[in-house]
């Protein structure tokens, strides 16, 4: 079977997402601790998008590999099947 991993680049976008998020935070923290509010807002926006990123691209990959996965097995439940009548006509005879 073969296992389907989750997309490299939306990965790497997601985890940008929430690293710029993290900057945004620490700019606002470290650099202007009473002007910029705004940095906070977009630095947790940012990081919120970037989680969803990565939440949508895992779910696409669980996804692919539940589907995968579901037709092996019902693929070997038509094997058995037909092995099954197969033993009944032999033995029949």
């Amino acid at each position: 079977m073969k296992k389907y991993r989750p997309n490299t680049k939306a990965v790497v976008v997601g985890l940008a997402f929430m690293l710029v998020g993290i900057a945004c935070w620490v700019i606002k923290a470290s650099f202007i601790p009473k002007g910029a509010v705004f940095l906070f807002s977009i630095g947790m926006l940012l990081i919120c998008i970037g989680g969803l990123t990565l939440t949508i691209t895992a779910f696409i990959a669980m996804r692919k590999n539940d589907l995968a996965m579901n037709a092996i097995i019902k693929k070997q439940d038509e094997e058995r099947k037909k092995e099954a009548e197969k033993k009944k006509q032999t033995s029949a005879f």
